[in-house]
């Protein structure tokens, strides 16, 4: 589970910003931003502003291939709706993924480099639950 729980907070922590694709070069805050914005607006079913379980279930189903356990959802879930009411919206999404961003850029000049999310992806795995 921990593989799947790490690809989805990618998913919608860093490789939201990069187009769910390994980056191919820097990537500029606001680069990271404006793709985070086109992420949530596609993963984003019915166009309501608010991300459900549901609908974040099936955009990690289609980018993964299965389905990942309901408790790797609830997990990435609470990352996402971060005032804990059963739905994330498009403020508290772009607010986690620019928490992830900024964790990432470690020499903090406002741009992540492939290398820098390399070791932002597996600082997050040493650190994920066993």
């Amino acid at each position: 589970m921990k593989k799947i729980v790490i690809a989805g907070l990618l998913t919608f922590g860093l490789a939201a910003g990069a187009g769910a694709q390994m980056m191919n070069g820097p990537m500029a805050r606001a680069d990271f931003v404006a793709t985070g914005k086109a992420q949530f607006a596609a993963t984003d079913a019915d166009h309501d502003g608010i991300l459900t379980k549901d609908e974040l279930t099936a955009a990690i189903t289609k980018q993964m291939g299965n389905a990942p356990p309901p408790q790797a959802i609830d997990q990435i879930f609470k990352m996402l709706d971060t005032n804990g009411d059963g739905k994330a919206t498009a403020a508290e999404v772009e607010a986690a993924q620019l928490a992830r961003f900024d964790q990432f850029d470690s020499n903090h000049d406002g741009t992540l480099t492939p290398e820098e999310a390399e070791a932002g992806r597996a600082a997050m795995m040493a650190a994920a639950p066993k």
